[in-house]
């Protein structure tokens, strides 16, 4: 039997604000994102730079519920997915930390009907504020160098973005820049003209993940940072 997939963009739960969301999963109408007092998957993580839940025929990964507090890294319900001919399959499972916990269910979707909600829910752009949309553009669309990904775009000033970035295994980065909140689109194109420089010329602070050695110096950059630091 085949089952119908809906999502949705919702408040969080613990929302600080109504720019706080998450993404909401229900299965033939049974919101699963809330079992057990989780709550959905932020969009950063569900949706940006590439839809998760978007099946292909190798298996990925799609966080459907976490820790409302803690995110994905505490604990999490996550989906194995794959396209099998005309189904999508998700195998749904627990996961704490970075263990899987427990036994995994199977859930068939139809793969058209399915297709067309993960498209539904891509083009929904109605719960992006202008750094949202900002964030999306820069890490949808960097040219970042090999083995870096984005992971989140945040605003930590009136007039500066933080982009963070990470070598799985190796360091975390975060790349500070100016913004616009009136002109995304143009703020967007210029942090991806920055980061498509080398990486040594970023705005950035290092973090090494392995403990046995230390963190490379963070740079300066250019003097609009540098008066601050």
């Amino acid at each position: 039997m085949l089952s119908l997939l809906s999502l949705s963009i919702e408040r969080a739960l613990h929302a600080r604000s109504a720019e706080h969301v998450r993404v909401i999963v229900r299965i033939d109408g049974v919101d699963v994102s809330h079992a057990d007092g989780d709550d959905g998957p932020d969009p950063w993580d569900a949706l940006v730079p590439v839809n998760r839940f978007v099946a292909t025929d190798d298996f990925t990964t799609a966080t459907i519920a976490c820790c409302p507090s803690c995110g994905p890294e505490c604990c999490a319900i996550e989906a194995r997915v794959r396209r099998e001919g005309d189904v999508v399959r998700w195998e749904i499972g627990d996961r704490r930390g970075v263990r899987w916990a427990g036994e995994r269910r199977t859930i068939l979707f139809d793969a058209a009907a399915y297709d067309a909600e993960v498209a539904r829910i891509d083009a929904d752009r109605s719960w992006q504020t202008a750094m949202h949309r900002a964030g999306r553009l820069i890490l949808a669309g960097v040219d970042l160098p090999s083995g870096v990904e984005g992971v989140r775009v945040t605003m930590i000033g009136a007039g500066e973005l933080e982009v963070w970035l990470e070598e799985p295994g190796e360091y975390q980065i975060w790349v500070y820049a100016p913004w616009e909140a009136q002109r995304p689109d143009d703020s967007a194109a210029m942090v991806r003209s920055l980061l498509a420089g080398p990486a040594a010329d970023w705005p950035a602070r290092w973090h090494s993940i392995k403990t046995d050695r230390q963190d490379p110096p963070s740079y300066a950059g250019p003097s609009w940072r540098r008066a601050e630091l």
